[in-house]
């Protein structure tokens, strides 16, 4: 949706330039026309032809290339702003506002939609045994599988910070959110991953809720958490789903 605004302000913006340019050009050779021989009106239609057919055409390339960087600044722009520069992959923020719209379109289709978080296992072995490089390669690669497995259109992951990641699965109930978290955690536990050509092992603990209709981000990440940390507990590489660790106090 932002980049459809912008886009049509830069053209609604270059069009009224481009009119600008042209009344500009008219008036000029108007202005030329009147130190010709007065006595000849031809004179002026002459001048004014040569004249628009002069700079018109210059102009209008010059606008057109003008419209087309400032739309490509501004969608840079965009992305700078709405993605985690190190997976490409949504940021938290960014994520927030997507959770708004889902849930006003969850209220409007009385539909569903169910909130996936998950946390890298033994991550910080990882880093210490390939080096932070080595930990970027992995989120980097996870971030890649997710794009491959997740529904274009209806779902949307991010990066929520560290190595854990938050995922939001449109049309979708618990049950099937748990299917899906399944498919992605196996995706996870045979990549093959490499980096200085040592193989880097990654598994990771899910925690799948269902949303509910007005009820803020934070609450569902609370819930989806909970599930996350008590399938840590059960041993890692696992998929808890709530209400399943509903009376697990988080450590």
């Amino acid at each position: 949706m932002f980049r459809t605004s912008s886009r049509l302000h830069t053209c609604v913006y270059s069009i009224i330039l481009s009119v600008v340019i042209i009344c500009a050009t008219v008036h000029f050779s108007t202005f030329v026309a009147t130190f010709l021989d007065p006595s000849n009106p031809s004179n002026m239609v002459y001048m004014s032809v040569l004249v628009s057919v002069v700079l018109a055409p210059p102009a209008s390339l010059m606008m057109a290339i003008y419209s087309r960087r400032l739309i490509l600044v501004q969608e840079q722009l965009r992305e700078l702003a709405v993605t985690d520069p190190l997976t490409g992959l949504y940021n938290r923020r960014a994520f927030e506002e997507f959770y708004k719209r889902e849930l006003a379109r969850m209220k409007r289709n009385h539909s569903k939609a169910a909130l996936v978080l998950f946390d890298i296992d033994h991550f910080k072995d990882i880093n210490t045994a390939h080096g932070h490089v080595g930990g970027d390669v992995a989120l980097q690669h996870i971030a890649q599988k997710l794009r491959k497995i997740i529904r274009f259109g209806t779902d949307e992951a991010a990066r929520w910070g560290g190595e854990e990641f938050v995922l939001l699965l449109g049309e979708t109930d618990h049950e099937e959110a748990g299917q899906a978290a399944n498919r992605i955690r196996r995706a996870l536990e045979t990549m093959k991953l490499y980096h200085n050509k040592q193989p880097i092992q990654v598994t990771a603990s899910f925690g799948v809720t269902e949303c509910v209709p007005g009820e803020p981000l934070i609450e569902a990440v609370a819930r989806a958490d909970r599930c996350l940390r008590y399938a840590k507990k059960q041993g890692r590489n696992t998929v808890i789903i709530y209400p399943t660790a509903r009376l697990e106090k988080a450590a």
